[in-house]
């Protein structure tokens, strides 16, 4: 069955080994990966995995306006790619960036608390979320047992403030604490993605947190440098779920909120 990865990293090839250093630092995790968009469409070229969802999230608020351009014009090279924009708390000239942001064609937001320091329900969170709200999907970090910024209990305020505004949260909502996220997350309007789940949790544990979201919230992700996403499929493909849950996760839900077109995948 064909797939859509909905949450790869890339980087500038002359940026790409000291990025990729720095995420596996933070993660404590031996990357195998180069974080190269070339790279990411080689190692899923014979694989069901066609479409993939690719950002690069922004340090600082000098860096956004080049890194969405980056990422744009790296779709705009390569068909296969869907790219979200990045944005900054901190930065001044939000609803300008996020104006260029779809001029470029960028189908989304990607941010990340812990590594952006910044709470996710912050004042100036708060106003980026404004700013995206009916207009943008927000692709969200969420869950660190290191760290409080990304605590699915701050996303689920943003939720009851933004109730039009469209969410996918990382890793089940929680990583490293995936049972927190379910009394926040369990019954909310939010999408959740499976990325970064799989080689940190039990087969039949992750079985139970897709029966209990439900596939009809849930999307494929490889988390990509951290992991390659042909391994992630096959793990995923070991679940027994139905032609239709497998279709869900693995493109329906991403496609339908990405603008992604599938239409000869039915």
């Amino acid at each position: 069955m064909f797939a859509i990865d909905c949450h790869d990293h890339i980087y500038h090839p002359r940026l790409a080994r000291r990025a990729v250093s720095g995420v596996g630092e933070f993660y404590n995790v031996a990357m195998s990966c180069t974080g190269t968009t070339d790279e990411l469409i080689k190692i899923s070229q014979q694989s069901p995995i066609k479409k993939f969802v690719v950002n690069s999230v922004a340090l600082s608020p000098k860096n956004v306006r080049k890194l969405n351009e980056f990422v744009a014009n790296e779709c705009s090279q390569h068909s296969e790619l869907t790219g979200l924009g990045t944005l900054h708390p901190d930065m001044d000239n939000m609803k300008e960036e996020v104006d260029h942001i779809i001029s470029l064609g960028l189908k989304g937001i990607k941010l990340h608390p812990d590594t952006q320091h910044f709470d996710a329900d912050s004042s100036n969170a708060m106003k980026l979320y404004e700013c995206i709200e009916g207009r943008l999907p927000l692709l969200l970090h969420c869950g660190d047992y290191r760290y409080d910024s990304s605590h699915p209990r701050r996303l689920a305020n943003v939720l009851d403030t933004f109730p039009k505004l469209t969410v996918i949260a990382a890793h089940f909502g929680a990583w490293s604490i995936f049972d927190q996220a379910i009394p926040y997350l369990k019954d909310r309007h939010c999408y959740l993605d499976i990325s970064s789940s799989m080689p940190f949790l039990e087969h039949e544990r992750v079985y139970e947190y897709i029966k209990l979201y439900g596939a009809e919230r849930l999307m494929f992700g490889s988390d990509f440098p951290m992991w390659d996403p042909v391994s992630e499929y096959n793990s995923f493909m070991k679940f027994d779920l139905s032609k239709e849950e497998r279709a869900q996760i693995l493109w329906k839900n991403a496609s339908q909120v990405f603008s992604i077109d599938c239409s000869d995948w039915e």
